[in-house]
C-alpha cells in the first residue's frame, strides 16, 4: 500500500510567515510505517518549489502587511486553479496513494479540505486520514466532511500504523473500535474509539525519515535540521494546546538517542544548523544538561536554537548552551501584566522575565521575546503593561502577536463562555484575526489602535541596525569559523528575501 503524508500549505499562500521546516511529525509517521513495510512519501506543501516564490519572514515585514496576507489565503482557498492546487495535484496523481495522511492545524482546515478534495478527484476510493492538533481536539467536526474518511486523535504512531496494517490485512482486526485513537464513520454516525495510550519510551521511535521527503532541492538549509528532545510540557498556559494533546504528560528522550540523530543528520545531510522545536527545552534540567555536555564532547560545530520558559534558565545552563553552539534562545513573556499572566495561567512574574533577559545579555547569548496582545479579558490598562515590560527587557528580537482562540486550549473554552465565539464554529468560515476580535472589554477599534502603536514600535526595535548586528553578531562568528559557505547562503537568503518584498506585498 502506498501512502502519502501531506503537511497543507498557509504561510506560502499567505506570502508571510515562518520558513518552511521539516515536518516532524510526519517525519516520525513516515519512518514507522516504513520500518514496517509501508511505501510512504511526505509532501510539504508549504514549501516553496521556486526560487521566485518567496516567503517573508514575520520578522521582516510590517505588523499590518502580515495581517493583509490573511486575506490573500482566503482568497486562494477559493481560486481552484492556483498554482499551489495544481501542484498539489499533480504530487498526487503521479505518486498515485492508496491512502493520503494530512497533518492539520485549526488555521489550516480550509487548506486541508482543499488537498482532501484533490484526494478525492484523482480517486475516489483513495483512503483520507486527518490528525494533528485541530482534528484531535474537533474530531467531529473533521468527520462532517464527506472527503474525510478518518481521524487519528492524539499521538499517532502506533494507531496510525495499526490503522494501516489493518487495511492492507497484515493484522486481522474484527472491527475498527479495536484500534485506539480513531474515529471514523459508520451507519451514518461517528464513533470515536478510547484514547491511545502514549508511548512510554520515545527512544524505541525511529528518527524522522528526513529522506522520504519531496523535493529536498527546494528546502531552505535549515530545513532538515529540526529536531525535539521531549513531548509535551508541564505547564498550564491557557492559551496553549500542547498540555492537553500530549494528556498531561511530558516525556524525554535519552541524551544518548539525541546526539545519536544529531551525528546521523551531519553524517548524512552536511548539516551544520539545528532547530529544537520542544515546547519547552530546559523543561528538565539533568537531561538538557547530559544533551549539551554530550554536544559539546562530540565537538559538532553547530548553530542551533530553541525556546524555552524565563524561570527555567541559570548562568551554568547558559554558558554551557553557548558552548554547544546555541546561538538563539527564545522565551516566552506573553503579557506584562500580572493580572493577565495569572488569568492565562502563565505561573511567571515580571522579575522573573526581567532577570531572565539580563542573564541572557551577561552571558552573551542572543535572545527572542514572544509577546501577545488580544487576550478575552485583557483591558487597556493590561496592554500598556505590556509595551511597558516590552520596552524594558534587552532582547536581541521581539515576535509580537494577537490572540487567536485555538481548540484544546483553556482560552477557547474561556472564549465559548463569554460568547465570543459559537460553541461549534465552521472553520471553512470561521475568522481569525484581523478579520476577528475576541476580546470582552476593549472594542476592535480601539485595540486595534493600540496595538498599531505596539506594532510599529517592535518593527522599528528589531529593525534596528544595533538590535541586527546584536543578535546575528554570534551566529556570523559560529559560521565564519565553521561553515562559511553556510554564511554566504544566509546572506544570499537575505538578499533575495529584500530585492523580492516590494514585490510580495504589493500582491
Amino acid at each position: 500500500m502506498k501512502i502519502l503524508l501531506i503537511r497543507p500549505p498557509y504561510s506560502r499562500l499567505k506570502g508571510i510567515g515562518q520558513s518552511p521546516y521539516f515536518p516532524l511529525g510526519l517525519g516520525y509517521l513516515a519512518a514507522v510505517l516504513e520500518k514496517n513495510g509501508f511505501e510512504v512519501k511526505i509532501y510539504h506543501a508549504e514549501n516553496p518549489h521556486s526560487s521566485e516564490e518567496n516567503i517573508v519572514t514575520d520578522a521582516e515585514i510590517t505588523f499590518w502587511h502580515r495581517s493583509l496576507a490573511q486575506r490573500r489565503y482566503l482568497e486562494t482557498i477559493k481560486n481552484s486553479n492556483h498554482y499551489v492546487w495544481k501542484e498539489a495535484e499533480e504530487v498526487i496523481c503521479s505518486f498515485q496513494p492508496d491512502l493520503v495522511g494530512i497533518s492539520v492545524l485549526s488555521s489550516e482546515v480550509a487548506s486541508a479540505l482543499n488537498i482532501s478534495k484533490i484526494c478525492k478527484r484523482y480517486r475516489k476510493d483513495c483512503w483520507v486520514v486527518w490528525g494533528g492538533c485541530h482534528p484531535t481536539f474537533l474530531p467531529e467536526s473533521c468527520l462532517l466532511y464527506p472527503e474525510v474518511d478518518f481521524v487519528i486523535r492524539g499521538e499517532g504512531e502506533l494507531s496510525f500504523l495499526e490503522f494501516c496494517q489493518n487495511l492492507e490485512g497484515k493484522i486481522k482486526l474484527t472491527d475498527l473500535s479495536q484500534i485506539n485513537g480513531l474515529s471514523y464513520k459508520k451507519d451514518g454516525r461517528i464513533l470515536h474509539n478510547r484514547p491511545r495510550a502514549l508511548i512510554e519510551n520515545l527512544d524505541e521511535i525511529p528518527f524522522p525519515a528526513r529522506h522520504l521527503i519531496l523535493f529536498p532541492e527546494f528546502f531552505d538549509y535549515r530545513a532538515l535540521g529540526s529536531m525535539i528532545t521531549s513531548r509535551g510540557c508541564p505547564w498550564r498556559c491557557g492559551f496553549c494546546s500542547s498540555r492537553n494533546f500530549w494528556q498531561k504528560k511530558v516525556r524525554f528522550r535519552s541524551p544518548e538517542n539525541v546526539i545519536e540523530e544529531i551525528k546521523g543528520i551531519q553524517k548524512r545531510y552536511k548539516i551544520n544548523y539545528l532547530m529544537f522545536w520542544d515546547d519547552c527545552f530546559t523543561a528538565n534540567r539533568n537531561v538538557v544538561l547530559k544533551i549539551l555536555r554530550g554536544m559539546i564532547k562530540s565537538k559538532f560545530n553547530i548553530a542551533w536554537r530553541t525556546a524555552t520558559r524565563a524561570d527555567l534558565i541559570d548562568e551554568e545552563l547558559l554558558s554551557l548552551m553557548k558552548r554547544a553552539g546555541c546561538t538563539k534562545l527564545e522565551i516566552g513573556v506573553e503579557t506584562g501584566s500580572p493580572r493577565i499572566q495569572r488569568l492565562i495561567k502563565k505561573d511567571i512574574n515580571n522579575t522573573q522575565i526581567k532577570n531572565a533577559f539580563h542573564l541572557l545579555c551577561q552571558q552573551n547569548v542572543p535572545s527572542g521575546a514572544f509577546f501577545m496582545a488580544g487576550f478575552p479579558e485583557e483591558t487597556k490598562k493590561d496592554l500598556e503593561e505590556t509595551f511597558t515590560l516590552l520596552k524594558q527587557i534587552p532582547s536581541s528580537e521581539i515576535a509580537f502577536n494577537i490572540f487567536d482562540p485555538m481548540p484544546g486550549s483553556e482560552l477557547w473554552d474561556r472564549c465559548i463562555e463569554l460568547k465570543l465565539i459559537p460553541r461549534n464554529p465552521d472553520f471553512l468560515t470561521f475568522r481569525f484575526w484581523p478579520d476577528n476580535h475576541f476580546m470582552k472589554f476593549l472594542e476592535k477599534e480601539r485595540f486595534n489602535k493600540i496595538v498599531k502603536e505596539m506594532a510599529t514600535w517592535v518593527f522599528r526595535y528589531n529593525n534596528s541596525l544595533r538590535n541586527r548586528i546584536k543578535r546575528l553578531r554570534f551566529l556570523i562568528i559560529f559560521l565564519i569559523k565553521n561553515d562559511p559557505l553556510l554564511l554566504f547562503r544566509k546572506i544570499f537568503s537575505f538578499l533575495r528575501g529584500r530585492l523580492k518584498l516590494p514585490l510580495r506585498v504589493g500582491r
